[in-house]
């Protein structure tokens, strides 16, 4: 919640200062109330308020979520549930991110296809919280991306804009300098998380673990990371080379541009990759 709390005030581009004088606080307790110390759930509906949160199911939700007890596992699927996974990745430093459905929001190119397999099911709600940037070539530091080799397979329906994110996803994972695309091929048996996104990352110092699903985040810390971070580690362990896998990407981007063009699969792939 510190961490939402956090992306909205940037999002309106306020000091911790102008945010403390809006509630009759210092700056100071904004930065405590935004790295992990939120108590009073006064403070953060008057802070949802101030930074133009005002719907009912948005602040009822919030006001929810902190009534909890303190707990390693929160599941949030109220109005803003997204906002506040983007507001995590935001803010995390190193960040991993393991899927077997969909190639996760940060990597995807425009017209990414969805369907109800890729689970990233949208709220219909405008964002206030950005997502994080793109990774691109020179972007990304830090950041892992764990694809399972179904993702190479399926065509969602757009073979043409699957060439073209399997382009773009073969040219981060040659790139060196930037984030990690790697691909843990099938036969390592890896086991798969449920229909979801997993993201390992640490946040203001704190590890933490989010699943994404279709309307849903939950979040896992203390000891509940555990066994999540077994099997990002699973997953890393099983993971092809770098340089194998900018292969099988390449390979994948030939599959479906013969597929987007109606040639028989197979026709040039081998031509392609060599």
């Amino acid at each position: 919640m510190g961490v939402y709390l956090r992306a909205l005030r940037l999002s309106k581009g306020l000091t911790e200062r102008e945010a403390g004088v809006a509630i009759g606080c210092s700056g100071q307790k904004i930065f405590r109330l935004e790295t992990g110390y939120l108590r009073r759930k006064a403070d953060a509906v008057n802070l949802l308020r101030h930074y133009g949160v005002e719907d009912f199911l948005a602040i009822r939700g919030v006001e929810d979520l902190l009534r909890e007890p303190r707990q390693h596992v929160v599941v949030d699927s109220t109005p803003g549930w997204l906002d506040r996974l983007r507001a995590c990745q935001a803010q995390a430093a190193p960040i991993s991110i393991y899927s077997t459905y969909a190639v996760p929001e940060i990597a995807q190119v425009p017209g990414y296809p969805f369907d109800q397999m890729t689970m990233v099911e949208k709220p219909a709600a405008l964002p206030r919280v950005r997502a994080r940037q793109r990774l691109s070539p020179v972007t990304g530091r830090g950041v892992t991306v764990l694809l399972d080799e179904t993702i190479l397979m399926r065509s969602l329906g757009r073979p043409a804009v699957m060439a073209h994110q399997m382009a773009h996803l073969r040219d981060l994972a040659a790139s060196g300098d930037g984030p990690q695309v790697l691909v843990v091929p099938l036969h390592a048996a890896v086991l798969a998380p449920a229909p979801s996104l997993l993201y390992g990352m640490r946040v203001h110092g704190h590890e933490l673990v989010a699943q994404e699903g279709p309307g849903f985040a939950v979040y896992y810390t203390g000891g509940e990371v555990n066994v999540w971070r077994e099997r990002m580690w699973a997953a890393l362990s099983a993971a092809l080379p770098a340089a194998q896998g900018v292969g099988w990407l390449e390979q994948a981007r030939a599959k479906f541009k013969e597929l987007a063009a109606g040639l028989p699969s197979g026709t040039s792939s081998k031509r392609l990759v060599g």
